[in-house]
């Protein structure tokens, strides 16, 4: 059975109709991805066709493992991340797909109002590992987590610099 979370943030200051007017500029999604920690950042699709667009990245993660292990690893913790967002819905499906035994897929959606936006993430994890499957989805909530934090102050810190230029 999959482990399912929510992740929910908010930020303040900045009102719906900013957050849907910078979102609809692909490359405010461009500069978020590029300041995630990781390295070996290739940006394998960057297109908007509509009110859809559709980011998808790979990237060398930065996970919390001593840097010996992760010499010793090298690639190991790759990840290939697709999001495909609905930008007039402020909804996004995300995927990823990581070089490890592991299922992860994220609804996301974006609310708010004048003076503020919300985001709420919904995820879905599942460790194809037999008899410790449970504890690494656990593992990997908590990593996931960290990593969803990053990104919404990243996101805030560049929806901050849109809005004072």
């Amino acid at each position: 059975m999959a482990h399912q979370f929510t992740v929910n943030a908010a930020i303040q200051g900045v009102s719906l109709d900013e957050f849907k007017r910078l979102a609809a500029d692909i490359s405010l999604h461009e500069a978020v991805c590029k300041r995630i920690p990781g390295d070996n950042l290739e940006i394998l699709e960057s297109q908007k066709t509509g009110d859809i667009y559709t980011l998808k990245r790979a990237y060398n993660l930065d996970v919390n493992i001593p840097d010996i292990a992760k010499k010793f690893l090298k690639d190991a913790f790759r990840l290939k991340r697709t999001d495909v967002s609905n930008l007039a819905q402020l909804t996004s499906e995300v995927s990823l797909d990581p070089n490890l035994p592991l299922e992860a897929q994220c609804q996301r959606t974006v609310t708010g109002d004048e003076s503020h936006i919300r985001f709420q993430l919904q995820w879905t994890v599942k460790v194809k590992v037999p008899l410790i499957g449970g504890i690494l989805e656990k593992h990997a909530e908590g990593e996931i987590r960290r990593f969803s934090q990053l990104e919404i102050d990243i996101v805030e810190d560049e929806l901050r610099k849109n809005l004072n230029v």
